[in-house]
Formats: C-alpha cells, structure tokens, sequence
C-alpha cells in the first residue's frame, strides 16, 4: 500500500542548471557531534533500559483523519496507530516478520495461509483475541462500506474462515506469497468486533471509543493538535509491553514550531524530517540526527502521469522527459543531499532484506536503467513525436514543501526540450483529490507524489500502480504482460525466481512510464537525549515501535 504525504519544508525556491549533465549527488549535510549516518546493519537508536513516564513525538505533518485502522494509509495514521491496533503478525525493524497475535503460521501451498492466535492474546478490555474477531477484521478490507485504504492489498483473496477454535485461514484466489505480508501492517490490523460493531459510523472518531489489543490505548485526542496514547497495563504480550506511560503525539502547524519542539526539547523525537529542519537539527545539542544511506527507506519522489491521453499521451514524450531530469542535482540541491538519483519507482530501498542472488538480480536491472541527463536527445524525442509546443500542465501541493521546487525544476526541464510546461500548485485539501477523484485529475496531464511502501518489495510496488487493479493505477494503464510478470513474481516463493520475473515486469514498466521516478529520500530520524530505542528504518510504519521506546 502506498500514498503521498505532504511534510513542513522550507519555502525556498531552488533553480537548476539545465546544463545536460549530471553533477554527483551529494551525501547529506552533516555537523561532528549532533548527527550521525546509519550504518547498513544499525535497526534502532539503541536498546532502552528503563521506563519513563512520558515522551512526546512528532505526529508528522497532520493529526489522524480517522482512529479506525483502515480508513487512511498515510505517514500520520501509520506512523501512530500500529500502537493501539496491532496486525495479525509483528513487523521487526529489520522488515522480518514474527508472531504477533498469530503465535505461528504457515503457507502449506500457494494458495492457503494458515494462523494459530496466540492464546494469551487479549484486546485491552480483556477479552481474548477470537477467531471470529480476526475473520471480521480482516474482512472488512472487503467491505465497499468500510472503504479501506487497503482493499486492494485483498484482491487476491478468495475467503477468509475460521478454520479451528484457535485458527483462521485465508484462501487465495492464485498463488501468492506475498500476501503475508499485508499481515504485518495495518492492513492486518485486528479490532475487537463487538465493540466495532458497537460502535457503528462513530468507531475511529475523535470520539469512537478503539477497543485493540495492543501496547498503548487512546488516552484523548482533540482531532486536530494533540492524541495522547496510555500504556496498557494489562497488555498480553510480556515481552513486548511498553515502557512510557504516556505516548503523545503532537502537530506542528509551520517548520519554525516544527524546528523548536525538537531542539528545545519539548518534542523528543520525529520521524521523516523534513528536508527544512536538517542545518537547524545538525546544530542542535539536545540530540541526534540520524541520515540513513542510500536505500534507506521505501520513499520515493515520482511524477505521475495522471491520463494517457494528453500532454503526456506519447511514451516517447514521458520517455524524453525523463531522459532530461536532472535527479542528481535535484537530489543534491532541493533535498540538500539527503535523497539520492531514482531511475525506477522500485529503487534500491526495495531490494533490502533480500538473499544476495536475488538482490544481485534487482541491482543489475536498476543499473542498467541509470541515465545522464541529455537535453539534446530529449528535444530530439519530442520532436520526432511531433509534439513540439505542446501542453504539459503538472500539479503540485502548495504547501510549501519541496514540490513547489520541484515542479518549478520540471517547467524548467520540459520547456528545455521543446515542450509548454505549466505548473499548477493546488491547496493541500484539492491536491489530495487527485489521489481519489478522476474528475480532480482531468485538467492536468500529471502531478508530484512522495510515495512509499511499507514493506520492500518490487513487485508489490508495480501491482501498486502498474496493474489494472492498482490502488494507484490513476491514468488506467493497462498491460497484460506486466500483470502477467507481477502475477507470476507473486506466486512464487522462490526469491531469485521472483526477481527474475519483476525485473521482466520493470523493463516493461520503465518503457511505458506510467510514472516518472526522480528521487529516493534517505531516512531522517531525530531523537532527544531523554530516550532511545526507535526504529532507524521505515519499519515503523507497520509495528508498535513506541513500545520500543524507554530510558537509555
């Protein structure tokens, strides 16, 4: 599952020189003492030794829309939930899964899974963890009427039952074994049914009272500035309990307030810094920046092609386009070096994790598709498409992040190679319909995302947008050879085999560009003196990291 966000960043507007060719991109900017570069094999801050009674961190850019687990995926409710509502299975900071509420489970064949709850497992009110609240759960992914953001993480699903007085099987409609995976995130996130049902249109409201089983419960949450989350005394799991009392999550309205919360101590944490507060945090002596390496995060800054039939109809216009971006200036210029060149959508932050064979294969497919920007062969494309002159209108959130750079950059670019590039910044509320509304995408030919998955994988970021049924398949590209790639990269559990058939679907993919990759952000985590033990990887997207999270 994958979405945009929209993070503070600075308003400065960057200009690129259209030189075509590319400088090397930078490594991010960093001062001795305050900042520190994650190493490959560093999961976590470090490993707390002791309880606290409070810490306060950044809920990113906006308070949750909804407490309900399924109703928005987005860095605000991913990043805060997974807390309260754990998932089937726990997602660890290195992106391996192991047992959660599921002690145990299994894929005897392609098409079945097979989870043993844990016994002990309870929902904060102390009813135990049932089958048949897991079955419901789950199934209201399906639901039309619940509306989940993770509904097409479940089109390869057949039926889900309980299958025995501790188990729950799910049944495949083809092979798959990467389905699992939805398990470890919120799109396998488990509520207590009878409260849920309760609850009716008022569960996940400011109000809606969330009965989950796991480490914190909501304490209070205003809607707007503040959720405050509780350590659950009483919470099942020994091991994993947490060790603050009282978790809360703040919203920063502007970078400045931003900026301040974290250096003078009144935040103590934040993940996904944003661009803008990286000199201020660098220089600030009340903790740590940490910058992750290249690969560090399952980010990716792309421009969507929003219809293909427009400005951007032709492939080889998309194509020329690309070849003219200058990723590497823009990643060393606009993202001040903390985001590195991304020359396909699944970069290398995708290929973690995976046994060195089948990584070689991803690497070996990506590196072929690295290109120096070459203006003069853009303009040929474009010319030789006989679209000279023609209109390409792009949006943008005006909200002052890197995007207004960016798409300034991009008029740059596309008016370079003989194209009439407009720009369009849209306020934050109407540029997010253009995730859900076709009509708000019909009066621009493409607009800017900040994407991700929450777990590494190729082919399950090109099911994303590359295939008929994509959640973000937004201009209705269709071919049936890259479904067919995707579909075979999924029924097969053997790694290199995998690789070896989404790397086919990529090659299709990059000929076609539905989507045009520019940059990859590197990880930003800030953390205060006070504490320790968050997660230095996107993982924390998916688990109760906050739990994690105690005295140094």
């Amino acid at each position: 599952m994958a979405r945009v966000a929209a993070p503070l960043a600075a308003t400065a507007v960057v200009s690129l020189a259209l030189s075509g060719c590319s400088g090397k991109s930078g490594g991010a900017k960093t001062a001795a003492a305050p900042s520190a570069n994650i190493s490959s094999d560093q999961l976590t801050t470090g490993t707390a030794s002791g309880p606290l009674d409070a810490v306060t961190w950044s809920g990113d850019y906006r308070a949750p829309y909804s407490l309900d687990p399924l109703k928005t995926a987005d860095y605000p409710e991913e990043t805060i939930l997974g807390n309260v509502c754990e998932p089937l299975l726990r997602t660890n900071p290195d992106y391996s899964l192991g047992p959660g509420l599921a002690k145990d489970w299994k894929q005897a064949d392609p098409t079945h899974l097979v989870f043993d709850l844990d016994p002990a497992a309870h929902f904060s009110d102390g009813k135990p963890v049932t089958p048949e609240d897991v079955v419901y759960s789950l199934k209201r992914n399906t639901d039309p009427n619940v509306a989940s953001n993770y509904a097409d993480s479940y089109n390869p699903v057949a039926d889900i039952s309980a299958t025995g007085p501790s188990q729950v099987t799910i049944t495949l409609a083809q092979p798959n074994y990467l389905f699992v995976r939805n398990m470890g995130i919120l799109a396998g996130a488990i509520v207590e049914k009878a409260n849920t049902v309760a609850a009716g249109a008022d569960f996940g409201s400011a109000t809606g009272k969330l009965v989950c089983s796991g480490p914190f419960t909501v304490a209070s949450f205003d809607g707007t500035n503040s959720l405050v989350l509780k350590k659950d005394p009483n919470y099942w799991d020994a091991k994993h309990a947490a060790k603050v009392d009282k978790l809360s999550f703040t919203f920063a309205q502007d970078p400045q307030s931003y900026v301040n919360g974290l250096t003078q101590g009144t935040v103590q944490g934040a993940f996904d810094v944003p661009v803008s507060a990286l000199s201020a945090l660098q220089k600030a002596t009340d903790g740590k920046l940490y910058i992750g390496g290249e690969g560090s995060t399952t980010q990716n800054v792309d421009l969507i092609v929003s219809k293909l039939d427009g400005g951007l109809k032709d492939p080889a216009v998309r194509q020329a386009l690309s070849l003219a971006i200058d990723r590497a200036g823009i990643a060393k210029s606009i993202y001040s070096g903390a985001a590195d060149p991304l020359y396909a959508v699944a970069g290398p932050g995708f290929f973690v994790g995976q046994p060195d064979a089948a990584k070689a294969v991803y690497q070996a497919a990506y590196d072929k598709l690295k290109v120096t920007p070459d203006l003069k062969k853009a303009a040929d494309l474009v010319a030789q498409a006989g679209a000279k002159g023609k209109t390409v209108t792009i949006a943008y959130t005006a909200d002052g992040s890197q995007f207004a750079q960016l798409a300034q950059v991009l008029q740059q670019t596309g008016n370079a190679i003989g194209l009439d590039m407009k720009i369009v910044g849209l306020p934050p509320q109407q540029y997010g319909s253009l995730f859900t509304d076709p009509k708000a995408r019909a009066d621009y030919d493409g607009f800017l995302t900040l994407n991700y998955l929450e777990f590494p994988d190729v082919s399950t970021m090109y099911t994303s947008y590359a295939t008929k049924n994509g959640v973000q398949n937004f201009n209705g590209y269709d071919n049936a050879a890259v479904q067919g790639l995707v579909d075979q990269a999924q029924g097969t559990d053997d790694l290199t085999a995998r690789a070896g058939f989404a790397v086919q679907a990529q090659t299709l993919v990059m000929q076609d560009l539905p989507w045009i990759p520019i940059v990859a952000p590197r990880a930003l985590v800030w953390q205060g003196k006070q504490v320790t033990g968050a997660p230095l990887t996107f993982s924390y997207m998916s688990y109760a990291w906050g739990a994690g999270v105690g005295a140094p």
